[in-house]
């Protein structure tokens, strides 16, 4: 079956999938043949060509984070293996993806029966490299308004926000502050429900299976990689259930290969689940077309809505120590800006590693097992704060010598220093039996 056989297939689930969004992402080497930029191969267009980035390109397609004028905010929980120089076999080898989702499979059940058990509702997503758990947000509603009260916004992600361009159909309308702070919420419960996991499999590592960590932060892991809940929100987008999957063409080249498919796992309505559980069936329909199309049917493509029982995982969250941390963390004062890495470059107690990092920090200070490694030194050996410690990245982030490429208006510096700051840092307590959950 070709490409755009596939998604004649499963065009109607495709587009109940964007239901509520107003453009759609299209990426890859497809887009060569029309002379995009080899360098930035990305297209965001309205939601009306759906149809033909996928029946006429066979492109793969990612959904929005946030919703038509700021509607609603998508939950896009990520799961992931890391393999560093093995990744590639993910991509292109049938068995060897088999067997490492046979691994991930535990940690996959763990978060579905955590769910499960407090009638939340979701669609899990299965990917060539792990899983989405997705829900929609609908602003205005009761849960809403209850993750809007854990969200928290640094001044340079308000002023992203609020920016309008006509031009730019992702910067439209901007982003609500409402839809902002739903935004970070949901990133706060992530990172939850992430050290509860990791929590759960602390001893995986000693037991010989693959350490559960907060992205690809050792070299080998099962991970929740939260990045996706950092940047401004109008950045974000995740790729659709139901579409292709062609990292093996645009990464590997293994043009010789046809292209994988992501293929939905569950659908919760918070009561009764349709699903798939065994995770053979799963990798046969990632690997062929045909096989995914007769799978597909099982499902709609409607991405669940959240519920009034996601109040009870909020108020379970805000009943915990890391909701207390990161209270703590948010009210605590910033230092001024480049007084803090002024003074952590005077400071005795900073390790060598931590003092390498200031003095050199592109790209290290970008990359999560050099930030984890930061954090935890500048937390537990020189002890400062969480939140001095993002004031020290901040003042990295923003000094121009260091010859940045992010845009950092679009990824705050402020906002990027903090949500890593704070990421690390409670992992860095719960490490050393300090935050327990």
């Amino acid at each position: 079956m070709t490409p755009q056989g596939y998604y004649s297939k499963v065009i109607g689930k495709l587009k109940n999938c964007f239901r509520g969004f107003h453009y759609v992402v299209a990426a890859g080497r497809d887009l060569l043949a029309e002379g995009w930029d080899p360098s930035f191969l990305v297209a965001v267009e309205p939601v009306e060509e759906l149809e033909k980035f996928t029946l006429r390109k066979g492109m793969q397609v990612h959904l929005p984070v946030v919703g038509e004028k700021s509607s609603s905010v998508l939950m896009p929980m990520d799961f992931e293996v890391f393999l560093l120089e093995e990744n590639h076999k993910l991509y292109t080898d049938k068995e060897s993806q088999r067997c490492w989702f046979k691994q991930m499979a535990p940690v996959f059940r763990f978060v579905e029966r955590y769910f499960r058990k407090r009638g939340l509702p979701y669609l899990l997503d299965y990917t060539p490299s792990g899983a989405h758990l997705l829900w929609r947000n609908p602003l205005g509603a009761r849960a809403a308004a209850e993750l809007e009260k854990i969200g928290f916004l640094e001044q340079d992600l308000i002023a992203a926000c609020r920016y309008t361009d006509e031009r730019d159909i992702k910067r439209r309308w901007g982003v609500s502050l409402e839809a902002a702070r739903m935004f970070s919420g949901l990133g706060k419960l992530a990172e939850y429900v992430a050290l509860l996991t990791i929590e759960a499999f602390k001893n995986n590592e000693a037991e010989g299976a693959l350490p559960v960590t907060v992205s690809d932060s050792v070299d080998r892991c099962i991970n929740f990689d939260n990045s996706w809940a950092e940047g401004s929100p109008f950045m974000r987008s995740i790729r659709s259930p139901f579409s292709l999957h062609k990292k093996n063409h645009d990464k590997y080249r293994m043009f010789h290969l046809p292209p994988l498919v992501d293929v939905v796992g569950a659908c919760f309505d918070g009561k009764a689940a349709a699903e798939e559980s065994d995770m053979d069936r799963i990798v046969e329909c990632m690997w062929d077309l045909e096989k995914a199309a007769e799978h597909s049917r099982r499902f709609s493509g409607i991405i669940p809505d959240a519920d009034e029982s996601l109040i009870g995982l909020i108020r379970e969250y805000r009943s915990s120590a890391l909701f207390e941390f990161h209270e703590e963390f948010d009210k605590t004062d910033d230092l001024p800006r480049q007084e803090a890495l002024g003074r952590a470059k005077r400071d005795g107690r900073v390790t060598d590693f931590a003092r390498s990092i200031l003095h050199n920090p592109n790209p290290r200070a970008l990359q999560p097992k050099n930030l984890m490694g930061f954090v935890y030194d500048m937390l537990i050996y020189a002890d400062w704060k969480a939140k001095h410690i993002a004031n020290v990245l901040r003042d990295l982030y923003i000094d121009p010598r260091y010859g940045w490429s992010i845009d950092f208006f679009k990824y705050p510096a402020e906002e990027k220093a903090g949500f890593w700051a704070r990421t690390f840092a409670s992992l860095a307590l719960w490490k050393k039996g300090k935050l327990s959950l």
